[in-house]
């Protein structure tokens, strides 16, 4: 997703602020630690230019810092989810029914129904399924 794809989609749906490098490093040292992949590399992207997006019941996960408390903390969701477990993915996002999912050993993006993970859609690159998982056109 280019720099003018992630402005526009600002003006669509509610965001935070950038995220700093260093709390993106930060945020991969826990996810590191918890035996989870880290973030892409274009995900890291998006959060230079918006640390998370929400639209209603729907939101893309950003990396807490002091300011950030409307949004979801990545590492902090997906070390819960699998309980320090190892994962080859991450959920970077979510709504009423999906996940957004960053497959790392594929390196594809998925929207999976949340009670199965069963995928409905998959994707080289994260514009697609950022937009599925914002319901947004």
């Amino acid at each position: 997703m280019v720099h003018g794809d992630v402005e526009r989609l600002k003006e669509q749906v509610g965001c935070n602020a950038p995220a700093a490098e260093a709390e993106i490093r930060i945020c991969n040292l826990k996810l590191r630690q918890n035996h989870l992949p880290e973030l892409p590399i274009d995900f890291c992207e998006i959060l230079k230019i918006s640390n998370g997006f929400s639209n209603e019941d729907c939101a893309v996960f950003g990396v807490q810092t002091g300011e950030n408390k409307h949004f979801k903390d990545v590492a902090a969701f997906n070390v819960a989810y699998f309980h320090a477990r190892e994962a080859k993915w991450l959920i970077l996002g979510e709504n009423d029914f999906f996940y957004l999912i960053y497959d790392a050993d594929r390196k594809k993006y998925h929207i999976a129904e949340r009670d199965d993970l069963e995928t409905t859609l998959s994707e080289d690159t994260v514009d697609e399924p950022l937009k599925a998982i914002l319901r947004i056109e």
